[in-house]
């Protein structure tokens, strides 16, 4: 009859703790030091929250960053790209309020430099994570392929789902680059639909062969009314030549999309060759 084999013990290893990042009140705290760099005094106590006292931070508070045995002298609060949150002390030094409203699902970070009752000067880190947004805002970009080639007199259209009524918010948050020099502006309007949209309208006429970058930093930005956008937009694209009727018996121009260059010979109007990533845009 067999023998049960013996269980391997695994040697014991004392138990590590763990920080755990959740969308409550954090506290952090690092030793307070005199000018001689002995400790000197009680290392003040720093929590990072919603400035409503709300044990949840949810998208749209404001966030607040308290003192308890002392007092703040520095604060700096940071999203995940390193940005700032802008802010400021309270008379007392004891707290900081963000002037800025938080975004959903988004890890917020502090560094806070403070001054306990006895003159000990020290830091404390310490970082939460904003709960997710119920209510979403989407859009549709317009050209909507990346690397399309687009008519020179089409503009650019960002379609959205539900109403903006924070124009001015979703506008700071959208940025065009191009080869050549870029200027125009932004166009508010309405689509076919009844929804809304923004096109951008270039001063002058789009150059053929201009590549165009759209950037939209979008996550975590209230377009009006609670509705949040939970992502951020890219878009590339090159402006094609226009090709119009009174153009069917003149050759139209070529429009490199591909990488690396190649040159290629013009085509007659409605030959072109979105295959190889190269062609016309044409207007009939």
């Amino acid at each position: 009859m067999s023998q049960p084999l013996p269980r391997r013990r695994r040697p014991f290893r004392p138990r590590r703790a763990v920080l755990a990042l959740v969308p409550v009140i954090g506290m952090g705290t690092l030793s307070a030091c005199g000018g001689s760099g002995e400790p000197q005094g009680d290392p003040v106590k720093v929590a990072l929250g919603a400035a409503s006292g709300t044990r949840t931070v949810q998208a749209g508070d404001r966030l607040q960053v308290t003192a308890r045995g002392g007092v703040l002298t520095e604060v700096r609060v940071t999203d995940p790209r390193g940005r700032p949150l802008p802010g400021g002390l309270g008379r007392d030094g004891r707290s900081w309020t963000s002037r800025a409203k938080a975004a959903p699902d988004t890890k917020y970070s502090v560094v806070a430099r403070t001054r306990n009752a006895q003159g000990g000067v020290g830091a404390a880190k310490e970082s939460l994570t904003t709960a997710k947004a119920s209510r979403l805002n989407t859009l549709m970009l317009d050209p909507r392929s990346p690397g399309a080639v687009t008519d020179a007199g089409r503009p650019l259209r960002i379609l959205f789902n539900f109403p903006v009524t924070d124009r001015a918010a979703v506008e700071r948050r959208l940025s065009l680059s191009a080869d050549g020099r870029m200027s125009g502006s932004w166009d508010w309007g309405q689509d076919g639909s009844g929804g809304d949209r923004v096109d951008w309208r270039p001063a002058g006429p789009w150059k053929p062969g201009t590549e165009v970058t759209l950037r939209a930093d979008l996550g975590g930005v209230d377009s009006g009314g609670g509705r949040y956008f939970a992502n951020d937009y890219d878009l590339n694209f090159t402006i094609g030549r226009r090709c119009t009727d009174s153009d069917m018996r003149q050759v139209c121009g070529k429009v490199h999309m591909g990488d690396p260059l190649e040159v290629t010979a013009p085509s007659v109007r409605g030959e072109d060759n979105r295959a190889i990533g190269i062609g016309d845009w044409h207007v009939g």
